[in-house]
């Protein structure tokens, strides 16, 4: 009922061990490829933010301004916080409005109504 194989054969399986071991080394890129990626990507990374000075780069608008100043999270985080305030309050306006009494409803609860209604006359 096991389906594993048995290790009493050590040198099939060491020999085993370094095929695998040469097969993966060869799957595995050049050092100096691994490096080169790495220097087009924070060559590009810091084209992106703005040159290699660090001054930030003018994107247009009110929103490139807004991240080229670093201010992009906290405007982002009003915006949701305003948006989540008016949803709240869109709700409880509803749910107020919604349970709001029935004016006929009142006038029926009057005790002279009641009373008239207690004795038949209505």
């Amino acid at each position: 009922m096991n389906d594993r194989p048995t290790l009493d054969n050590t040198t099939s399986s060491a020999r085993t061990d370094d095929r695998l071991r040469s097969r993966l080394r060869a799957l595995q890129p050049p050092a100096s490829a691994v490096d080169a990626l790495g220097a087009r990507v924070l060559a590009q990374w810091s084209e992106r933010q703005g040159g290699q000075d660090g001054s930030p780069q003018y994107l247009g608008g009110t929103a490139g301004a807004v991240s080229g100043l670093g201010l992009g999270t906290s405007h982002r985080r009003l915006q949701a916080g305003l948006v989540t305030g008016l949803v709240a309050c869109a709700v409880i306006t509803a749910v107020v409005w919604v349970q709001r009494p029935d004016p006929s409803l009142d006038e029926l609860m009057q005790a002279d109504v009641l009373s008239q209604m207690a004795i038949g006359e209505m």
